[in-house]
């Protein structure tokens, strides 16, 4: 058993760090870091991606609603020209019916 107390004590004495210890330390700092700030970028490009193409989308239907809108306008406008003639056709039967009377 004094052999394993031996070990043990051994293992969790301290010992003094390299000199390259520091240097390993904070260069795995940067290289963390340096992912991070990619990983950063590269969610703000995707993002902005689908900003862009959820705008695209926004004025695309806001296009579809205007020629939409334009087109039921005309149509207005020729039922109202077809409602003038018939009537102006009404308006004239009527008055040659009761000129004749």
């Amino acid at each position: 058993m004094e052999d394993f107390e031996q070990e043990l004590k051994y293992a969790l004495a301290r010992k003094e760090q390299p000199p390259s210890l520091e240097a390993k330390v904070f260069a795995s700092i940067a290289r963390d870091a340096s992912a991070r700030k990619l990983s950063w970028r590269w969610e703000a490009l995707a993002a902005s991606v689908i900003l862009v193409a959820g705008l695209g989308a926004q004025h695309a239907h806001a296009v579809r609603e205007r020629v939409a809108g334009e087109a039921a306008k005309a149509h207005l406008r020729l039922a109202l020209q077809v409602t003038v003639t018939e009537l102006s056709k009404i308006q004239r039967t009527v008055r040659a019916s009761t000129e004749d009377e």
